[in-house]
């Protein structure tokens, strides 16, 4: 067998529900979007889907546990969000998944699932850390990013608990929204390896491309990331989305299909001087679509681990894996960023271009900015503080779309409210 891999494979598995608001006037609440669908009409499509959605939060675990109880080593790379793993918990503790079954099974409690993996089998799973509310960094007023941050730790923590949490090496940016070259993307950088994070994973759309470059070898090998802005530099390990390989896998490429094109990629750059191993890391979304939902797990995760085992040379491992066995010393190769950034679908305007969606932003702003005072004058409330956070949910301006436009000014509104009750401390 050969003593190193030509390719590592990493599948990556990308979840999230945003909030909203359900009931009108004194008798609405704010839920969590797979709540409200969990609760549609009998027999609607809505509901159908929920139960199909939940079941994909629960595959990860599920798959995992019976591949390994089989004998496999299987590997997979995962971020939820923080209000996806409050809901998914809260509907936990509340029997909601006991009592519902999805293709002949009992949900079950999720989270409870996902607990035992994470602790059985430490290294099959390895989670990314992300954002609270899934908020887009580049459109997210700067004073609160670390908030959201550490927010995600802290209920990552508390479901997981701390040996979990010190396992949690990489940072998944939603949407993979990432700053241009400059002092924004300087200090988001510098604030994630305070927070303790070693290595990030960007698009190659917000990224350079250094000439000369192939496609393998931008996207196929860890980079430092390097950034330069008013004579200060920041640098972290970067991890490249192959492109590709995430549409493959969002559109269900088999495991022979997985094996080949990833030996093709190590192919191309062993031909261009490579002598690591190349790296692979197709993104998805986990929920989206007829494939994630039936055919992901069936169809291409679990038959990818049992042909695996007869091809040495390809590995399946997770980032961290990969950076540890394979990078002990470090890259040799720097990437810079674009001058515009980027995110998953090329670049920002799905966030921040368009009258609605500025209009929404410049209320975030307006409202960060109001807690920001309170906060350096010492009034600190958990509550409204998750309330701003909450605001900031990217789905709100993405979809570019009356409905959830409405939900973020039913959200402003709540929230303006949690913050003009948080009481005067005494003089």
């Amino acid at each position: 067998m050969s003593s190193s891999p030509h390719a590592v494979f990493v599948p990556w598995l990308h979840m999230h529900q945003p909030p909203v608001w359900v009931g009108e006037g004194r008798s609405q609440r704010l839920i969590g979007n797979l709540e409200k669908m969990l609760a549609g009409p009998e027999n609607s499509e809505e509901r159908w889907n929920a139960g199909w959605y939940a079941r994909a939060y629960a595959n990860p675990a599920r798959a995992v546990e019976r591949l390994c109880a089989s004998g496999f080593s299987p590997r997979l790379m995962l971020d939820y969000s923080g209000v996806l793993l409050e809901e998914l918990a809260r509907l936990g503790r509340e029997r909601t998944f006991r009592e519902r079954e999805v293709g002949g099974e009992a949900l079950g409690d999720i989270v409870a699932q996902l607990a035992r993996v994470l602790d059985t089998y430490p290294e099959a799973i390895e989670f990314a850390g992300t954002a609270y509310s899934h908020c887009y960094f580049p459109a997210t007023p700067e004073r609160d990013h670390r908030t959201q941050i550490l927010r995600w730790r802290q209920v990552f923590g508390e479901l997981f608990g701390s040996a979990a949490l010190a396992r949690v090496r990489g940072f998944w940016l939603p949407e993979m929204g990432m700053f241009g070259e400059g002092p924004e993307a300087l200090r988001l950088i510098r604030l994630l390896k305070e927070c303790g994070y070693e290595w990030i994973i960007l698009p190659a759309a917000a990224l350079a491309h250094p000439d000369g470059w192939s496609r393998e070898q931008l996207e196929n090998r860890v980079h430092t990331l390097v950034i330069e802005a008013g004579g200060e530099r920041e640098e972290i390990l970067c991890a490249v989305r192959d492109t590709e390989m995430g549409i493959r896998q969002q559109s269900g490429q088999d495991a022979r299909g997985c094996i080949d094109n990833t030996l093709a990629r190590a192919r191309a750059l062993a031909a261009q001087g490579g002598e690591l191993p190349a790296l692979v890391v197709p993104t998805s979304d986990g929920e989206n679509g007829n494939v994630m939902m039936f055919e992901f797990f069936p169809n291409s995760f679990v038959p990818l681990c049992a042909e695996g085992r007869q091809r040495p040379e390809i590995a399946f491992q997770t980032v961290s894996e990969y950076l540890d066995t394979h990078l002990a010393g470090g890259p040799t190769t720097e990437v810079h960023l674009r001058p515009g950034g980027g995110s998953w679908i090329g670049g920002h305007d799905s966030w921040n271009l368009g009258e609605r969606r500025r209009s929404i932003l410049a209320a975030v702003e307006d409202l960060s900015w109001q807690f920001a005072q309170i906060r350096e004058g010492g009034r600190i409330d958990p509550e409204a503080e998750r309330a701003l956070l909450l605001c900031e949910t990217s789905c709100f301006v993405y979809w570019d779309q009356p409905f959830w436009a409405d939900q973020a000014q039913r959200c402003l509104v709540w929230a303006k409210e949690l913050l003009e009750r948080v009481p005067v401390p005494p003089l």
